[in-house]
């Protein structure tokens, strides 16, 4: 009987993914645009940072299994170039490939193009950018 979860120690153990939920894009550029400017501090633990996270209704699944660490830095301090999963892009890949659509932005993104009145106004807008594109970088 072949245990399928059994790790072969030739090859780098899979990573396991760590899920992101956001419930607020617009409260998550707030803490974002925070830290960058100095009106939060950043958090210089693991556990401050999922703390930190959670109080801004950002939630992490698996993220104890993964074993990584959260760092937060910013672009003054360092450069990092951070490659996204390979499964993951592999998989994104052949799902677009098949989409007979455009890119499936967020709503908001739709209301902001279209000039919808329930669109965010220009500052609330900036936050959730922020907010989309910093996270979204993160898995």
């Amino acid at each position: 009987m072949t245990d399928h979860n059994k790790h072969d120690p030739k090859q780098p153990p899979k990573p396991v993914p760590v899920e992101m939920t956001m419930y607020d894009r617009e409260a998550a550029g707030r803490l974002i645009i925070g830290m960058a400017i100095g009106e939060i501090p950043k958090p210089k633990t693991t556990a401050e940072a999922l703390q930190l996270l959670k109080d801004h209704g950002i939630t992490l699944e698996n993220f104890a299994e993964s074993g990584k660490e959260i760092r937060i830095v910013s672009r003054d301090e360092a450069l990092y170039v951070v490659l996204p999963p390979a499964d993951l892009m592999r998989q994104r890949i052949e799902e677009y490939s098949k989409y007979p659509g455009p890119y499936p932005l967020p709503d908001e993104y739709g209301l902001q193009v279209r000039r919808d009145p329930n669109a965010l106004n220009a500052l609330d807008m900036f936050y959730f950018r922020v907010g989309d594109y910093s996270f979204g970088q993160c898995r």
